[in-house]
């Protein structure tokens, strides 16, 4: 789907997105009920389609559902709503960003410890590891060596260093 533009006001965010006549599938299951086999064979195909697409793009949807395929008006399918997606690129790792915030409110001199939670984790994180000589974060070269040394690529490293971070996290609806 794409996007057309983009504006804003005090209280709301506008996209300008192509129409869509068709509405989603899902509003195609509730007003038909039942689609012939042949009908639904031509949906199915085209919803692998876009899946496909979207993979070979190398980008992870993670919230794939009817709700989520609109109809054009020649009666193809296109995928939306890629605001769970995730393109296994290291950057788009949340200890990433939180790095950069963190450095931002270390030069201002602003300490912020976190909630409980936050505080119980960093406690335990900090116990299980030594501690390292310099203040320098984890650089990106040294976990690509890392990964390099194991053999055992982004997402394992992933989920293996940040549970709760992952693209294999469970997102969207059963």
């Amino acid at each position: 789907m794409p996007l057309i533009a983009a504006f804003q006001d005090n209280t709301s965010l506008y996209l300008v997105m192509e129409y869509m006549p068709g509405g989603d599938f899902l509003g195609l299951l509730l007003r038909e009920d039942v689609l012939d086999e042949s009908v639904a064979r031509w949906y199915i195909a085209e919803m692998i389609l876009c899946i496909e697409e979207a993979h070979r793009l190398k980008w992870i949807h993670r919230d794939i559902k009817p709700d989520n395929f609109l109809i054009s008006a020649s009666g193809h399918l296109k995928i939306s709503d890629f605001g769970l997606a995730f393109d296994g690129h290291w950057a788009h790792n949340q200890p990433y960003y939180n790095n950069h915030r963190l450095s931002l409110l270390e030069k201002l001199g602003i300490n912020v410890n976190g909630d409980a939670e936050d505080q119980k984790e960093t406690a335990k994180v900090s116990a299980s590891r030594p501690r390292p000589q310099s203040p320098e974060r984890t650089s990106r070269r040294q976990v690509e060596a890392e990964q390099n040394a194991t053999g055992e690529g982004i997402l394992n490293y992933r989920n293996r260093m940040e549970k709760r971070k992952l693209a294999r996290s469970v997102v969207s609806r059963p």
